[in-house]
């Protein structure tokens, strides 16, 4: 009897610290649980005071408060035809209107240039530009330019090549090396044509050296810039089978457009926007007036070659691109490249234009004046 009594005294002992057990186990989870939730909802809040402050970096109240307010502006530009909206803007006094200080930076890299901040701002071609934007290098697009620029070219003695899919097996050459402009407009090419990339020799040759290499048969195409085609093109030596100028499923497209350094832009939205500006009135000026322009760019040395060649060529873009014509355009190349492994796959498009596209130059950005 002593020991029934010992024993349920031990048990109902065992029962009780069990249940303190569990009492206390459950309170240094409860305990846990809070803190782990306190700590989440501080990191959240912080997270959005983060954001929030990211998001009021560098917002000025007013054109003159901000940084780069009254300092020359680094703009990139190499002598390319491409760029004559942003050179008439200089020549013709559009900058200066604005109150803004203009530096030319000649520059053979502008990519690398952009995005460093050694320039900050340039024109330049969607087809060279895009992929090293994805890739992480700082600048955004803003402000579409004018169609064209690059047509794929054959000899025109060659009647047997009439389309991309006659090149199969056969040699095409880019003037400006692999992964460049002129080696992703043949790709696009051939992606809307159904034709597989593996099919064409793509062959690097240099500019100089490529209608000579057309006559000698080492190559049987070639990509090339239309400005440069132009004198071959009058001379009936060669003729063009694909073209980012003048086809129908290219033909309002942005060729080239206004890039601005991403932090610059962000710093200094109103001054990006005004800089646009003024590159739009010069593009509209190219568009209104190519004899006009041809020379004032000849007479500044801001325009090569032959001032008909130049002109004939001034007057087959389209500089009536809207920066709606510019989304359109790039959010094609975003879905050209992913097709063709040149950007991942698994990105979206949407978020590739909410990260790159800036449209500027019409009024998109409250210009605030003291």
């Amino acid at each position: 009897m002593k020991n029934n009594k010992l024993l349920a005294v031990l048990l109902l002992g065992g029962l009780t610290l069990v249940g303190c057990g569990n009492n206390a186990n459950n309170q240094t989870t409860d305990q846990a649980n809070t803190q782990t939730e306190t700590k989440n909802e501080v990191e959240k809040e912080n997270k959005t005071e983060n954001k929030t402050e990211d998001k009021n970096v560098a917002k000025a109240q007013s054109l003159e408060e901000e940084p780069r307010y009254n300092t020359p502006i680094k703009m990139g530009f190499d002598g390319d035809l491409c760029m004559a909206g942003q050179n008439l803007a200089e020549i013709n006094g559009y900058f200066k209107d604005k109150g803004i200080d203009i530096e030319f930076i000649n520059t053979q890299n502008g990519k690398d240039a952009l995005s460093t901040g050694q320039i900050d701002v340039m024109t330049g071609e969607f087809g060279s530009l895009i992929v090293p934007a994805t890739k992480g290098l700082n600048y955004v697009f803003s402000t579409a330019s004018h169609s064209g620029c690059k047509s794929l070219y054959v000899l025109n003695k060659n009647t047997d090549l009439q389309k991309t899919s006659d090149l199969a097996g056969k040699s095409v050459a880019v003037t400006n090396g692999i992964g460049n402009s002129g080696h992703n407009t043949l790709l696009r090419f051939l992606n809307h044509d159904d034709v597989n990339p593996k099919d064409i020799k793509v062959k690097p040759v240099e500019k100089s050296a490529v209608i000579q290499s057309l006559e000698k048969g080492e190559i049987q195409g070639a990509v090339l810039d239309d400005q440069f085609a132009q004198e071959f093109l009058q001379k009936d030596i060669i003729r063009p089978i694909r073209s980012l100028t003048s086809d129908e499923d290219f033909g309002k497209e942005v060729c080239c457009v206004a890039a601005f350094n991403k932090d610059f832009v962000e710093n200094n939205p109103m001054l990006a926007e005004l800089v646009a500006e003024a590159i739009d009135e010069g593009n509209t000026f190219a568009a209104e007036n190519p004899e006009e322009s041809i020379k004032l760019l000849q007479d500044k040395n801001l325009a090569e070659g032959d001032p008909e060649v130049a002109t004939d060529l001034l007057k087959s873009y389209d500089y009536s691109l809207t920066n709606e014509d510019g989304e359109t355009t790039i959010r094609s190349y975003f879905d050209d490249y992913k097709e063709l492994g040149l950007i991942p796959a698994n990105k979206s498009t949407d978020e590739l234009v909410e990260q790159l596209w800036r449209p500027l130059g019409n009024g998109e950005v409250d210009v605030v004046r003291k």
